[in-house]
């Protein structure tokens, strides 16, 4: 039951994720299906926009981040500058208790010589004593006035004291409320720093898919593709009647699907299937017989990418290569099952540009429709690609190992 429940949850994670992605394709996703060498153009041009759009987009995300990381700033400041406030206000509420008790000494020593003076007629002698009248009030006016000065003053520090132990207290909840605007503002920075991409754990961006745009739009023109013919025609696409393995021998180590990133450690989905236990150097033939559509070269993540365009069963699928070392083909290129378009990478000789590899491998997956490309199922965006994903099929479960192709 729990495993049925599981493989229900799965499901529903992969339906989420596709119409997530569909949810967020830039306008030229739903174009018109690209069937010419114009229509590619068309296509070509609205990743350009897109580019444009992105740059703009990211300039204005990289500068709400730069505020908010100076609102962190300013924060931790107002926080240092709390603290110091603090020190200053304990310090005051320290002099004022000593003052308080020096002034509380003055005044009972006060008292006891008046009382003194009052039991041995000397309080009487030191204000009849005086010469003159004048001198007589302005000698019981300076008893008076000492004693209603410190009283005073008592009063006055007493109440210093509890305005700094409410500063205290303000500035202790200031940096409590400092601390929390540091972490909002730590998160949407992080969450700034994300992007639909992050979805996927591999990914192409922008300028690549510009780039790999303008090498197919060549290939069919040395071809000898007409601007408005239907590039079906020009081009044959061998059909296939099933798929084989892009490797001789090889063990699954990570399936298609979500899974926790070796990478970042967070739930990603991961858009193929990661076949290892070869070295690097090792062949990767094509799947099926098709097209080599788009090649990307030392991509910080996957590194060196082929895609290859087939027809399987009369349907068009885009099949991709990530991690490789060397790349054997070229776009515009038909291949066979038996061509070795590439070999194996993502280990020591690759890590130095492809960040998204633990070790040597090939990560392979397959997509409907022709990414990049032309005819029914077309698009040009990456996203699309990923929203189109199928799980590579003839694999078995993790850990598993196959010795044919």
């Amino acid at each position: 039951m729990m495993k049925l429940l599981l493989k229900s949850l799965r499901k529903i994670g992969a339906i989420f994720l596709v119409l997530t992605l569909l949810a967020y394709q830039p306008l030229n996703a739903y174009a018109k299906e690209a069937e010419t060498l114009a229509d590619l153009r068309e296509e070509l041009k609205s990743l350009q926009a897109e580019k444009k759009r992105n740059e703009q987009s990211k300039n204005e995300t990289q500068s709400e981040i730069n505020s908010k990381k100076n609102a962190v700033a300013s924060a931790h400041k107002e926080i240092e500058q709390a603290k110091s406030d603090i020190t200053v206000a304990e310090q005051e509420i320290n002099d004022c208790k000593a003052e308080i008790d020096k002034l509380t000494a003055e005044t009972e020593a006060l008292l006891v010589f008046m009382q003194q003076m009052n039991g041995e007629n000397a309080y009487v002698q030191y204000v009849t004593g005086s010469s003159s009248m004048t001198e007589l009030v302005m000698r019981l006016a300076a008893v008076d006035q000492i004693t209603s000065y410190n009283q005073q003053t008592l009063t006055e520090l007493e109440e210093l004291i509890n305005q700094n132990e409410q500063l205290k207290v303000e500035l202790e909840q200031k940096q409590v409320d400092l601390n929390q605007k540091i972490e909002n503002y730590e998160a949407k920075i992080s969450s700034l720093g994300k992007n639909l991409a992050d979805l996927a754990e591999v990914s192409e961006d922008i300028d690549d898919q510009i780039k790999n745009q303008k090498a197919l739009i060549k290939s069919y023109e040395d071809m000898g593709c007409g601007e408005n013919q239907l590039l079906s025609q020009c081009v044959e696409v061998a059909n296939n009647a099933g798929w084989r393995k892009p490797l001789k021998r090889g063990v699954v180590t990570s399936l298609w699907g979500y899974r926790k990133s070796p990478i970042t450690g967070a739930q990603q989905f991961h858009n193929g299937i990661d076949l290892a236990g070869n070295g690097e150097g090792t062949s990767i033939y094509a799947a099926a017989s098709g097209t080599v559509a788009a090649i990307t070269w030392k991509s910080s993540c996957g590194g060196n990418k082929v895609y290859i365009h087939s027809y399987v069963n009369g349907k068009s699928y885009t099949h991709y290569y990530f991690h490789l070392l060397n790349i054997n083909v070229k776009v515009g290129d038909n291949v066979t099952t038996e061509t070795v378009i590439g070999t194996v990478g993502g280990g020591k000789k690759t890590k130095s540009y492809d960040k998204c590899s633990t070790g040597a491998h090939l990560h392979f997956g397959i997509a409907t429709g022709f990414y990049l490309g032309a005819g029914k199922g077309s698009y040009s965006s990456y996203s699309k690609l990923v929203a189109n994903n199928i799980q590579p099929p003839g694999f078995g479960k993790k850990g598993s190992w196959f010795y044919s192709r």
